[in-house]
């Protein structure tokens, strides 16, 4: 249904905020686009990290790592300023002196005042105010007050609809569905709708929602709502939807929640179990709306598709997220169908929280760029823990991808801060130029993501923060170049020699940081010439998992680190590495002497490594 102008009008300014938090997001296309690898936290200095078995091993480390600022931080920053606006946002309980009381009983229905009426177990609202809604009974209730706004209370109201929606707000300016303190309510539809009444549409299936609105919706107050869709959709607003301090649980045979022109939920308790996507919003006729914004709310959704889909924009702050998509991790789907975590077509912002991901497709994914500020994340999914079809920046949180194809992968990445470990089948992280062919899943299930394809902004950036890789294919694989400017990086790159701990395309520089990437040597890669930090390159003769451990001359440990698995080649860097310097590194089970003539030692890729106990070959 079209909107009227004025309706518009008094939308955006109702709802500023939100349209705030959706150009915050949109700014993030306009950031330089750099690549990094997984990042962590900056460590400025030495210190012990024991890990598990999900990423590496134990590292000690020394030297000074600078905390990196980035234009990301400030976008973050602007989105809590934005975030805080929503949290702010309340709704009232509303004074229901006077208010008109509708009781339902089985199949009929009482009304105690004005502005509604009943016809057996229909009610129908017809004119602006309070209404009050109590009882046990199989009917319906309509909304049908033209631009007014309307105020629905709900006092343990159970109601259940054989042939229709038992809410269904056909006209109205905004309705507010209250749930009142210490209540528990539940809506409850059939399995068919038959459509036989004036407000409704077979041709254009409406409603198809067990509560359903066409115009703005709010739920609100501290009481509880159940939703049992067996029809199709479980809470739909076609305008604004609203959720606010409620607990809402919704059980649908198709989408859970669905707020077409926007979703926002602040201070909830959302509980979601769908066939298709649990919470979206899907307005694609607007770039100023289908966003979806979440505050403060604990989120529990499965879903048989996406956890979270946003038309447009989707930003998170604080709370919890649990969401299970399309049977997990190990779960399989048709090759047509989305079952990603958190889906954005545009920019997705995560500021802090807690996320649970347990997703058959991308976990956390965006077709445009995804900014991760804060929060801890725990992430399995059957194919990238992470993915943006152009940006994928991280300035802090703890992030772990316990399984998945590719742990991270965009057109570019650009690690600041945080601490991620990712445990990869593939690459642990990758920076793809045009169409990558991993598509949905890796292998075996077609397609491919689709990338930028100016080759120039493909890279891969490390400039703070921990960094974990286990990865079966490429450690950190930047189809374009590579650039590692402080952090630390530790990475247990492939055991074949079909791919490497290091991979880039166009150039590689270190010029600050510490970096340790252990893997085959098949296809290793060292750092090039322009980098201002050493870095020194090995390969053995055998295999090890035994500890990696480089000291200077006078004995200090300088890095140390224990691999996850076997390795037989050693790329190695740290602030202490310098032109002329004499190092020991121990590997393999041997020690080799290394003096730096130049910072770099061992070129690799048929330039060949540096050999135990000597110098480079070709050098000095």
């Amino acid at each position: 249904m079209m909107k009227l102008p004025k309706k518009r009008r008094v939308f955006r300014i109702k709802h500023f905020t939100k349209i705030l938090a959706l150009i915050l997001c949109l700014l993030i296309a306009a950031l330089p686009l750099v690549g990094c690898d997984k990042g962590t936290e900056n460590a400025g200095t030495s210190g012990t990290t024991d890990t598990d078995g999900t990423g590496s091993g134990t590292t000690t480390s020394s030297g000074a790592i600078s905390d990196n600022e980035t234009s990301s931080d400030t976008t973050g920053s602007e989105a809590e300023k934005t975030v805080e606006e929503v949290a702010s946002d309340t709704v009232a309980a509303p004074d229901t002196t006077g208010a008109t009381v509708i009781i339902f009983s089985g199949e009929t229905a009482s009304v105690s005042g004005s502005g509604a009426t009943a016809e057996g177990g229909v009610v129908t609202v017809s004119a602006a105010g309070t209404y009050v809604l109590r009882g046990t009974g199989a009917g319906r209730v309509i909304v049908n007050a033209k631009k007014q706004d309307v105020v629905l209370v709900l006092e343990n109201l159970n109601l259940t609809c054989s042939y229709g929606s038992p809410l269904y707000i056909y006209k109205s300016s905004s309705t507010t569905v209250y749930l009142a303190d210490g209540s528990e309510n539940a809506l409850t539809d059939g399995e068919v709708y038959t459509y036989d009444d004036e407000y409704s549409s077979a041709e254009d299936e409406e409603p198809n929602a067990c509560l359903y609105s066409k115009s703005d919706l709010i739920i609100a107050g501290s009481g509880k709502l159940i939703v049992t869709a067996n029809q199709n959709n479980g809470i739909t607003g076609k305008d604004t939807l609203k959720i606010d301090s409620a607990t809402v649980v919704v059980t649908a045979k198709n989408h859970g929640i669905n707020g077409k022109d926007s979703l926002t939920i602040r201070a909830a308790k959302i509980t979601v179990t769908s066939g298709g996507d649990a919470l979206r919003s899907t307005n694609d006729s607007d770039t100023a709306l289908g966003f979806i914004v979440i505050v403060d709310s604990d989120l529990t959704l499965t879903s048989g598709e996406d956890g979270v889909q946003a038309e447009t924009t989707l930003t998170i702050s604080g709370g919890t997220c649990t969401v299970t998509s399309g049977g997990g991790a190990s779960g399989k789907v048709d090759s047509d169908t989305s079952a990603k975590g958190l889906n954005a077509n545009g920019n997705l912002c995560l500021l802090s929280g807690a996320y649970a991901l347990n997703c058959c497709d991308d976990a956390i994914h965006s077709n445009a760029n995804i900014v991760i500020k804060g929060g801890t994340f725990t992430i399995a999914t059957g194919d990238d823990g992470i993915h943006a079809n152009e940006n994928v920046t991280v300035s802090g949180g703890a992030i772990t991808v316990t399984k998945s194809y590719e742990g991270i992968e965009g057109k570019s990445i650009d690690l600041t801060g945080g601490e991620i470990s990712v445990t990869a089948s593939d690459d642990g992280l990758n920076a793809a130029g045009g169409a990558d062919s991993s598509g949905f899943g890796g292998p075996g299930f077609g397609g491919g993501d689709r990338f930028g394809t100016a080759s120039s902004d493909v890279y891969i950036r490390i400039a703070g923060g921990k960094l974990y890789v286990n990865a079966s294919g490429d450690g950190i694989d930047s189809n374009g170049n590579l650039i590692v400017s402080g952090g630390e990086t530790y990475v247990d790159g492939p055991t074949g020699n079909g791919d490497g701990a290091l991979d880039y395309d166009g150039t590689a520089t270190i010029t600050g940081g510490i970096l340790v990437a252990v893997g085959s040597s098949g296809m290793v890669q060292n750092f090039g010439t322009a980098s201002t930090q050493g870095s020194i390159l090995l390969n053995f003769s055998t295999g090890s998992k035994s500890a990696v451990t480089l000291t200077d001359a006078q004995g200090n440990v300088l890095v140390s680190y224990t691999p996850f698995k076997t390795y037989n080649s050693v790329v190695i860097s740290c602030p202490g590495l310098v032109q002329g310097g004499t190092y020991t590194v121990s590997a393999c089970g041997q020690s080799s002497s290394v003096t730096l003539s130049s910072l770099i030692y061992g070129s690799g890729m048929g330039g060949g490594g540096g050999q135990p106990g000597g110098n480079q070959p070709g050098r000095p």
